[in-house]
């Protein structure tokens, strides 16, 4: 049988706020079973998860994989939308307890299986480690949210010459477009998720995977404080009135404001394509070019200041990132103290029990 579709995204991310969580929309509250992975760096929880994955794709079941946005190799959390189940790991900086303990969570301790004494024995090099990483993660968000503040400025340059009239005649024209023929039942649920991160990788985006198979893409582009983000807003609230269901996926530099939208039963997205997750037009039903709404006399005449902004922003971005990246060789360090300490074996028969128990769900056991 060949493996089933796998959508990838985050759930969290680095942003000038900290690390921000939308954990909370991995999988709703009244799901059929969530199990809450619990256990310290190394443990296996991201191994468990794919593990898993790779039992239930080989049966046919189609899942999500949510990323962790300071390791992209990691899973931080698997869903399995046609048994409503997940697995997510509900361990620090995005600590998850169970809600309703025993009839929907669980948590599966991982940590029972570590040699206590060993890690008792390294104590002190644990400590000073999770210190540093820590430290790099501070600074790295001091970093962000002076790139921020320098992207507000850059935003702030182009409002000023923006036409709102045209703006807001293309997201009436748009949402006419979208919604055309649907009739209003009620308001639709809006789950909330990432399709980007500041890794250390560098930027990472799963655009590609969220949208992929849909029938209509629309793309979005403009510098910053073009409206685009307003666009999106508004075409987010005419769903909800038109009662249908989206995925609003947001931005890292500012977790709040939406950049994609997916319109699962209109078969739609919307896209934002800037840098640093540029888009391809390939397969796009329509481009839709904000920067039609600017002043061209005014924007010349704010080149110097967008122009600096520009560089500052990338150079503030970047050294996030690189604060990030020496985070993850710490952390990796940090693994090292643990792996040799697990008992795999342990793990591996309650993997065996949780695979049979979710195949079980299934009908399958």
């Amino acid at each position: 049988m060949a493996e089933a579709k796998i959508r990838h995204m985050f759930p969290g991310g680095n942003t000038p706020q900290g690390f921000f969580s939308y954990y909370g929309h991995i999988i709703a509250a009244d799901a059929v079973r969530i199990f809450l992975l619990k256990g310290g760096p190394g443990t296996g929880k991201s191994t468990f998860m794919k593990r898993i994955s790779q039992a239930l794709t080989g049966q046919g079941f189609a899942v999500e994989h949510h990323h962790c946005s300071s390791d992209p190799a990691s899973l931080d959390g698997l869903v399995i939308p046609a048994l409503n189940i997940a697995l997510i790991d509900g361990t620090a900086p995005h600590i998850v307890d169970p809600r309703y303990p025993g009839c929907v969570d669980e948590i599966l301790n991982l940590g029972e299986f570590w040699l206590e004494s060993s890690l008792v024995n390294n104590k002190s090099a644990i400590l000073a480690c999770t210190k540093e990483i820590s430290r790099y993660f501070q600074h790295a968000y001091g970093m962000l949210q002076a790139a921020k503040a320098v992207y507000d400025d850059w935003e702030a340059a182009n409002c000023e010459a923006m036409d709102y009239t045209q703006a807001n005649w293309k997201a009436a024209e748009l949402i006419e477009t979208l919604f055309a023929g649907v009739t209003t039942a009620g308001n639709g649920k809006n789950r909330k998720l990432f399709a980007s991160a500041i890794t250390p990788d560098g930027p990472v985006n799963y655009i590609d995977s969220i949208t992929s198979g849909l029938a209509n893409r629309y793309v979005l582009t403009g510098p910053p404080g073009t409206g685009k983000a307003t666009l999106l807003a508004k075409v987010a609230a005419a769903a909800s009135v038109k009662g249908l269901d989206i995925e609003t996926y947001h931005c890292p530099l500012d977790p709040l404001k939406v950049e994609h939208i997916v319109i699962p039963a209109l078969h739609t997205a919307l896209i934002t394509s800037v840098p640093p997750h540029n888009h391809s037009p390939r397969g796009t039903t329509a481009i839709i070019d904000m920067t039609d709404c600017l002043d061209r006399e005014l924007i010349q005449k704010a080149e110097p200041v967008t122009d600096y902004d520009r560089t500052a922003f990338w150079e503030l971005f970047g050294k996030a990132g690189a604060y990030i990246k020496e985070a993850k060789k710490l952390h990796d360090r940090l693994e090292g103290y643990y792996v040799p300490n697990i008992n795999f074996n342990g793990i591996d028969a309650l993997y065996d029990r949780t695979l049979a128990r979710i195949l079980a769900y299934a009908g399958r056991e």
